[in-house]
């Protein structure tokens, strides 16, 4: 099975877990990277990048998406902002239902945060993703490398649920 995980990173959290991720489920790896990123430090990053996921904005990709009609399993990794996903998964939304109608694939949500629910940013995929399958959301909390090891146990114990 061909896999790509897709993520979005702002402060490095989800991009450590995707790539152990994806190193795991032995997949493609694409990091979205924005033409204006935005600020990842103190009050600034806390207001724009709120503001940016309540407003549902779509900002600028800098990185193209592929054709993604040849994987069979598509992950899309992201933060939580303000209790959604990451302002750019909206644009990656977009460039899928706009430009390629994907149905019929697995579809995977990593989400990062500090704590709280991720049903909304988990909601915010599957109702722009419709048609497809979605496989249980896997979600970390203040992922770092000193949590390594519990990290990559959960992550081969989610693939071989998937694989079975």
């Amino acid at each position: 099975m061909k896999s790509i995980v897709i993520y979005y990173s702002l402060e490095g959290h989800t991009k450590f877990v995707a790539q152990l991720l994806a190193k795991e489920l032995k997949a493609e790896v694409l990091e979205l990277k924005l033409v204006k990123p935005f600020p990842s430090r103190g009050f600034s990053k806390f207001f724009w990048c709120g503001k940016s996921a309540v407003f549902n904005e779509k900002p600028e990709l800098k990185t193209k998406i592929p054709s993604l009609k040849d994987y069979n399993i598509i992950v899309i990794g992201t933060p939580v902002w303000a209790g959604k996903c990451a302002s750019p998964i909206n644009s990656l939304l977009v460039s899928i239902t706009k430009d390629q109608q994907i149905k019929g694939k697995k579809i995977a949500v990593l989400v990062t945060n500090g704590g709280g629910s991720i049903s909304k940013c988990v909601k915010q995929i599957q109702k722009t993703l419709t048609g497809n399958e979605f496989l249980e959301p896997l979600h970390f909390v203040n992922p770092s490398k000193d949590k390594e090891e519990e990290i990559v146990k959960k992550i081969r114990d989610w693939v071989q649920a998937i694989n079975n």
